[in-house]
Parts: structure tokens; C-alpha cells; sequence
């Protein structure tokens, strides 16, 4: 796996392509290969019979959720793990309800129609067939070490998971990462060897001393420049952090610790410029052909 070349960044589209097509549906996915970008990072979680699906949220989105009569649901508390597979495909994503504060944000997102969540495995059977040397699946594990009763314990999750890559031809395509950290260290108990990438968001208030989203490490710098040595420290293969928790001395510090580091979620093009005057090894965008277009302008080199 390839995750940085000297002077390239690397194009991820999130969740799809969030910014022109519904998310995490496999048409978004497709808009991805079909356009040239071979990376995307996306989310997983487990359903109540234990199938890994693609959905960002532990609960139903209302914005993006229609029940099976074809009405937007209004239930903001359904969650994942609490339903079959089957009894998740009784709701249809595809389509962004253009009134709610997220279909403002996306009020240019096309309309596909009725889809089902997928399952994990329908999105590595699509990817199989988009291979290529530079290709790379960013699968987020959705956990959380603050609620109860949402996933799986992450010893189950990262089994889950992991069983279902590694029925494919995608093993060496896939990097995991989470927000959770007690997941990571489930994957490494798992295989050592398999890629991880840490995210962090200081915002969120996930990054502190002893946090329980880090698996209680301990940090002694207030600025948070020792994550990337803690990271490396863990065997880390990157660092995933959110583009306003970074500068270009950071960057330059995980760089000597030969950390890669993906920033997200960057959209606008003063941001892209601004996260590849730091060097960041790769950018994931909701908007992906933009970055692309901005960086055949600029003469800028991606992968």
C-alpha cells in the first residue's frame, strides 16, 4: 500500500463522494472510480445480526432516510446496532432531504433514488473491480468508548471486519482506522502487520490525557505535538487528524517520525491549498474532482 509519494498528495473522497452524490451509497463509491480517484475513505458499523455495514452515523440519519413507505423518517434515535440487515434494507437511502440543515449544506447532492445501506462486502465486491497499484480503502470503524449498547465490543468489531477483508483480493488495500483507539489495538492484537491510521479531533474534546477515545495513553504536551510520536509509538502506519488541528511544524514532526499524514475533512479550496503548503500526505474531501481540478491548475501533483 502506498499512502505518500514525495511531492504528491493523495485524493481520498469521502464517504463517496459526499458533495455531489448521496453518501455511502455504492453509486457514490462508483463516481469515485469512474472519475479517476482510486481512494475513499468510509465508515463501518455492525448490525444487530452481525452483518459490517456502510453508515457514518450510529443512529438512522433523518436527512438521508426514507422508511419503506418512501417518507422521510422522523425517529433520530434508531440505531444500527439494534437492527437486522434485513430489517435495515426496509429503509432506503439515496436521496437528501433538501429542508433539513444537512440537505442545505448539500443542496447540490443528486438524487439516485431507493438504495439500501450496503453491506460492506456489496462495496469490496465493487471495488474488485477497480484495482489498481495506487489504490487504497480507508475503512473508519465506528466505536465509541463514552455510550453503551451501540457497536459491538471492539475485540468483535475489529474480528468482524478484518474476516470480511480478507474473503477478497483487497487485504492489501485496506487501512483501518478509528476515533477509538481500543479498536486499533483489537486490530494489532489481531495482526500486527495490518495497516492502522489514527484519527484524532481536538475540537471534539477526544484528545487529552489519559482520554478513553485514545485507550487512556498518556500525553504530556498540551499543543499535542507528541501525537505523532505516540502513534508511531503504537505502530501506527498514519495519523489521521482533522485539518484544524494541524500546522506545518506538526506535520514536519511526523514526517521525521515517517508518519503520513491524511487530514480531513477539507472543502473548500483556500483549505486545500492552505493543507498542501503543509505537506499533508493526503487530503479527504467531500468534493474530490474539486481538489483534482485544482490540482491539474495549480500544477500540483496527486495520486
Amino acid at each position: 500500500m502506498i499512502l505518500t509519494k514525495p511531492n504528491q498528495v493523495k485524493i481520498y473522497g469521502h464517504r463517496g463522494a459526499r458533495g455531489n452524490l448521496p453518501e455511502n451509497t455504492l453509486d457514490s463509491f462508483k463516481y469515485l472510480f469512474d472519475n479517476k480517484i482510486n481512494a475513499f475513505e468510509t465508515d463501518v458499523l455492525i448490525s444487530k445480526d452481525l452483518f459490517p455495514v456502510i453508515n457514518h452515523d450510529f443512529r438512522l440519519n433523518p436527512a438521508l432516510t426514507k422508511n419503506s413507505e418512501g417518507n422521510w423518517i422522523k425517529n433520530n434515535d434508531i440505531k444500527i446496532f439494534d437492527l437486522t440487515y434485513e430489517q435495515l434494507s426496509q429503509f432506503k437511502i439515496g436521496s437528501v432531504d433538501k429542508k433539513t440543515k444537512y440537505g442545505k449544506r448539500f443542496n447540490n447532492v443528486k438524487n439516485l433514488g431507493e438504495n439500501n445501506i450496503p453491506k460492506l462486502s456489496d462495496l469490496l465486491e465493487l471495488t474488485s473491480n477497480y484495482i489498481t497499484n495506487d489504490l487504497i480503502i480507508n475503512l473508519e470503524i465506528k466505536s465509541t468508548p463514552v455510550e453503551i449498547n451501540l457497536t459491538p465490543p471492539p475485540n468483535v468489531i475489529a474480528k468482524l471486519i478484518i474476516d470480511e477483508v480478507n474473503k477478497t483480493e483487497l487485504k492489501d488495500k485496506v487501512i483501518y482506522s478509528s476515533f477509538d483507539w481500543r479498536v486499533l489495538r483489537e486490530i494489532k492484537n489481531i495482526d500486527q502487520k495490518v495497516p492502522r491510521a489514527y484519527l484524532t479531533s481536538e475540537l471534539k474534546g477526544k484528545v487529552y490525557d489519559k482520554s478513553p477515545w485514545l485507550d487512556f495513553m498518556p500525553l504530556y504536551d498540551s499543543d499535542s505535538r507528541e501525537l505523532p510520536r505516540l502513534i508511531k509509538t503504537l505502530g501506527g502506519k498514519a495519523w489521521h487528524p482533522k485539518r484544524t488541528d494541524i500546522n506545518k511544524d506538526i506535520i514536519r514532526i511526523a514526517h521525521e517520525e515517517d508518519l503520513p499524514v491524511c487530514v480531513w475533512t477539507v472543502n473548500e479550496e483556500y483549505e486545500m491549498l492552505k493543507m498542501i503548503y503543509y505537506e499533508v500526505d493526503g487530503i479527504i474531501t467531500d468534493y474530490p474532482l474539486r481538489l483534482r481540478k485544482l490540482c491539474e491548475r495549480e500544477g500540483i501533483d496527486w495520486f
